[in-house]
């Protein structure tokens, strides 16, 4: 397959030494590499649609909608490609079934602070319910926070529910207390 069928170079991941980056602590030892039987970490593809990727994020992120259509997916894919690096999207797909079980994104702006200071947002964290517990959560974070600083964000933030603060900070992450967030109605963007 050709390398404009993913969201970003997969050399990006295969500039990774992960042994050397990762942070977390598998048992048993997962990596990369080695993420597990018939499992690959991989960019997302333009061909995932018909993988499952919308099934899973739909039932992992507890989304209320239908999602879109293989056609709206395909433009978006195309769309966000063409962002130059905004989307580094990975997913992990279960190479016997031919199904995507595991998503990150990592989100990247660029800012005018500095000649090439980026910012970046996790979202999206997600593994089909039955391979939760294989550590594959873990292994998404470990790489997409080391991709954070392969494509040079100076800062990182996300957002989770209260019960997955402690996974999280083992990544370094933090709680900034003063901090309000604040939602724009969705009423208003819906009228």
């Amino acid at each position: 397959m050709e390398d404009d069928d993913f969201i970003y170079p997969p050399d990006l991941l295969g500039s990774i030494d992960f042994e050397k980056e990762h942070v977390a602590t598998y048992d048993p030892q997962l990596s990369l590499p080695n993420p597990g039987p018939n499992l690959v970490v991989r960019p997302l593809r333009r061909s995932d649609y018909n993988k499952g990727y919308m099934d899973l994020l739909l039932s992992a992120l507890y989304v209320r909608d239908q999602g879109i259509t293989q056609k709206e997916f395909e433009d978006r894919f195309d769309r966000m490609k063409a962002s130059g690096g905004s989307y580094i999207i990975t997913v992990i797909e279960d190479t016997s079934t031919k199904k995507i079980v595991g998503n990150a994104v990592l989100h990247v702006e660029l800012k005018f602070l500095q000649p090439s200071v980026k910012r970046g947002r996790l979202e999206d964290i997600a593994v089909l319910e039955r391979y939760r517990g294989q550590q594959l959560g873990k292994l998404l974070m470990d790489v997409t926070t080391i991709l954070c600083k392969k494509v040079g964000c100076f800062r990182v933030s996300l957002h989770c529910k209260d019960k997955f603060v402690p996974l999280y900070q083992k990544f370094g992450f933090y709680i900034d207390e003063p901090e309000n967030i604040m939602w724009l109605d969705k009423n208003y963007l819906q009228s």
